[in-house]
């Protein structure tokens, strides 16, 4: 079972019920980014381990669920909007959510963060734009699943042995349960992928009931549908001060949009790939992710309002162009 409104035909249903399946959608993203946030948190802060590192391993796997299964429903309906949604995915994350997030409050750069993971991000932005130059294979497939499981065990493997060279491997008698933390993750990424579901599902049909295009449909509603868990997960890190956590998942969340999202639909359902996308898609979305790595170049540096603004214009520039294109 990919998607629960998978399994029913709402393309008929009244508009003023879909507009309210989208809106329960959103609550249930608030809710679960809400749960999965403090979870992850408890979890960082029970086993002494940076919430750098849980934004990039367990909130960014759990918020990239809802691309995972549409992309996965998507690519057997259009390649396109399977395709489209991938790469407004990892766009709106940098452009829309860095930048709203910047607005709130200024994001700081970590020095693990620039010298480690945003480097990976950005060589597997450009990798994965390779492999789509002949359309994606059961054997890339396997390539893009194979970076994904490296990746997660890297960072694992290099978080535990930091913490047993530092002697922080050990655990806090004065946080919450870990069993707690662990349903809250659980039911958080449960609320996340039920509400992304009931919002793309209706959104989607709206969208396509005034007529815009697969591509455009992939790149704003769908895309923006999936990374609404990664918002709201982001705005309630920044909330409770912790960057590390906000950056670390949109990083994580990038990297596993392209190689464990991309990877698993190529294995089951390998898809070609439309030639307009190297005209200006991929390369917006290479040219985003560069940007975010030159704002973030430096341990010290920050994404304060002002890059943050420029994001959000970039962001809103973009859809604008492609709902007039």
């Amino acid at each position: 079972m990919f998607c629960f409104l998978s399994q029913f035909d709402i393309s008929q249903v009244h508009s003023l019920i879909i507009v309210l399946l989208l809106l329960s959608g959103v609550g249930l993203l608030v809710q679960g980014g809400q749960s999965l946030t403090k979870g992850s948190v408890s979890i960082a802060s029970h086993l002494r381990i940076s919430p750098l590192i849980v934004g990039l391993t367990v909130v960014s796997l759990a918020t990239s669920m809802p691309e995972l299964f549409t992309c996965i429903v998507a690519v057997q309906e259009s390649a396109d909007l399977a395709i489209g949604s991938i790469i407004g995915s990892n766009i709106a994350n940098i452009s829309l959510i860095v930048g709203i997030s910047a607005l709130i409050v200024p994001l700081k750069s970590d020095s693990q963060l620039v010298k480690k993971e945003l480097p990976v991000m950005l060589v597997m932005t450009l990798f994965f734009v390779f492999l789509a130059l002949g359309g994606f294979s059961y054997i890339e497939g396997l390539i893009l699943l194979a970076a994904a499981i490296a990746y997660l065990y890297w960072i694992v493997s290099r978080a535990i042995k930091s913490n047993h060279n530092t002697g922080k491997l050990q655990i806090s008698s004065d946080n919450p349960n870990i069993l707690i933390a662990l349903v809250l993750v659980f039911l958080g990424g449960v609320f996340l992928w039920l509400g992304a579901d009931f919002l793309i599902s209706s959104a989607r049909v709206l969208a396509l009931r005034i007529g815009v295009s697969e591509v455009f449909v992939g790149l704003s509603i769908v895309a923006l549908g999936t990374s609404l868990p990664e918002l709201v997960v982001s705005i309630t890190a920044i909330l409770k001060k912790e960057d590390g956590l906000c950056l670390g998942n949109i990083v994580g969340s990038n990297f596993f949009n392209l190689s464990l999202i991309g990877g698993t639909s190529a294995l089951f359902f390998p898809f070609p790939v439309n030639g307009s996308f190297f005209k200006l898609e991929f390369p917006i979305l290479i040219f985003i992710s560069a940007l975010f790595y030159f704002f973030l170049r430096k341990p010290d540096s920050t994404i304060g309002r002002n890059k943050g603004i420029v994001l959000l214009l970039f962001y809103f520039s973009l859809m604008t162009f492609m709902a007039l294109k």
